[in-house]
């Protein structure tokens, strides 16, 4: 007999919304276990459901019971009797243990977040529809002096989701057991039955077919979270809805936080790009996209600033100083320049690299696409770092200098509108009147090309070698500065 809703006190990672409170069955002894569980089975049976249990006090008498009517084997699959979280961590995949409650009436409530957090996990896990969930004490003695009498939480998660909470009048320990057994049984049964009620589409959107999850999660060595669509996901040839994904993503949220768990990541394929919405109504926020996939992230610690990195917000555009054998230098024109301003003016040549491109590679690559002209590689010249480009970017931009093969040029008109071998004498003939200068770039050389060009010709190189990659793939480049001509590491 109930006594009517009562919800617990709440707690971190609980929804505590799903609990009420119900009278211990007085009249329950240890007996047959097949009774117990008649209904249940009738109804996992009839809806083709199958559950898994994970029990802590009833010491495995839930999964007996079920295991006890005929034909079980259509409707049970495995489970585990987890009395130490600590010690179960290798059945559960995870270290789920949480620290020491205060006192009894937290020990009580902490019960009741376990048993909600293991039931959504666990039910994931294995796949099945339902997962049934419980953890008490049972008696005759307890951890927590003002703890004096039995006591369980029960959840179970499906299609829906509904948890109990029962304190028994005494401490007998077997008797406690067995009654805690029939609770758990017929809570089973009642939201099987409720299930089974709700018309075909909602009992779909509910979770029915929930069995397989949407995604795939990965505890990362920060304390956080790595979540991907999962492969089942992926494979099959009708999308899960977002609104099946928004509720296991929801779940999920909740088991992350009550294990302590603060940075989560989560990737979705533009092909389930219908996950994001639920996704952004949870609390997530856009990290980056990139073609096939969008990356979103939530730090779960509220108060605390969140250390999670950003993407990069750098972009590295590298120029050449281009020398011939007459000791000329190559400069051009855009066709056109990215600001107004510098429409018209002579520059370096150059561009952005791509990603896994090494500066001389750029450089390279840049110059001949331009240009038509081959380089080789004599060393980095500098390196400027500016802020307030595009998108919000900082901006790295590396000057290289040159040797040319040949003195052929052909230009890309698509880039480029003019390409020439300057000599020194001629760039600093067409540097700008003064500093200050407001007019037309036509023809002209900034102070700062000047400047670089200056640096490139009369400068020490920085030189680069190859190490290592710690990380594997392709070797690093390692630049390290030379001291004019002894050559002297600095």
């Amino acid at each position: 007999v109930r006594l009517g809703f009562r919800a617990p006190r709440l707690v971190l990672g609980m929804d505590a919304s799903l609990f009420r409170r119900v009278e211990f069955p007085a009249d329950v002894q240890p007996g047959p276990l097949a009774p117990l569980a008649a209904v249940a089975a009738e109804r996992l049976q009839a809806a083709k459901q199958k559950v898994t249990v994970f029990e802590a006090t009833t010491a495995g008498l839930i999964q007996a019971a079920l295991q006890a009517v005929p034909g079980a084997s259509s409707y049970t699959t495995c489970g585990a009797v987890t009395y130490s979280a600590r010690q179960a961590s290798a059945l559960l995949g995870a270290d789920l243990s949480a620290p020491r409650p205060a006192d009894g009436e937290a020990y009580r409530q902490s019960k009741s977040a376990w048993t909600q957090m293991l039931a959504r996990r666990m039910r994931k896990a294995i796949g099945a529809t339902w997962c049934v969930c419980e953890s008490g004490a049972c008696g005759p003695t307890f951890n927590y002096p003002d703890v004096s009498s039995g006591f369980t939480s029960i959840f179970v998660s499906g299609p829906i989701e509904r948890g109990i909470t029962v304190e028994s009048p005494h401490n007998k320990r077997e008797e406690n057991m067995w009654a805690f057994t029939k609770l758990a049984l017929d809570l089973l049964a009642e939201c099987v039955a409720e299930a089974s009620a709700l018309p075909a589409t909602d009992s779909a959107d509910a979770g029915a077919g929930e069995a397989t999850e949407t995604f795939a999660a990965l505890d990362d060595r920060y304390g956080g979270v790595e979540v991907a669509v999962s492969a089942d996901t992926l494979a099959s040839p009708s999308a899960p809805s977002s609104a099946q994904f928004g509720r296991e993503l929801a779940r999920a949220l909740e088991d992350w936080r009550a294990r302590g768990k603060q940075g989560v990541w989560l990737k979705v394929p533009d092909s389930h790009a219908h996950f994001v919405g639920p996704a952004i109504a949870l609390g997530f926020q856009f990290h980056h996209a990139l073609p096939g996939y969008v990356q979103l992230t939530r730090w779960m610690p509220e108060g605390l600033p969140s250390p999670l990195p950003n993407y990069g917000f750098t972009q590295i555009g590298v120029g050449g100083v281009v020398v011939n054998t007459k000791g000329e230098v190559l400069m051009v024109k855009e066709r056109v320049s990215p600001l107004p301003m510098f429409q018209g003016q002579w520059k370096l040549p150059g561009g952005l690299a791509d990603p896994g491109e090494d500066f001389a590679a750029t450089v390279a690559r840049e110059v001949r696409e331009e240009t038509g002209v081959v380089g080789t590689l004599e060393g980095l010249v500098s390196l400027r770092h500016s802020h307030g480009f595009r998108f919000g970017q900082g901006d790295i931009y590396v000057l290289v200098r040159l040797r040319a093969d040949a003195d052929i040029i052909k230009i890309d008109p698509h880039e480029l509108s003019d390409a020439q071998w300057m000599s020194r004498e001629n760039i600093q003939a067409a540097l700008v009147p003064s500093a200050d200068y407001k007019g037309s770039m036509e023809g002209l050389v900034s102070p700062n090309n000047w400047k670089m060009i200056c640096n490139a010709l009369d400068g020490s190189l920085i030189e680069g070698t190859t190490m290592p990659n710690s990380r594997g793939g392709p070797p690093s480049m390692l630049y390290i500065g030379q001291d004019g001509g002894n050559k002297k590491r600095r």
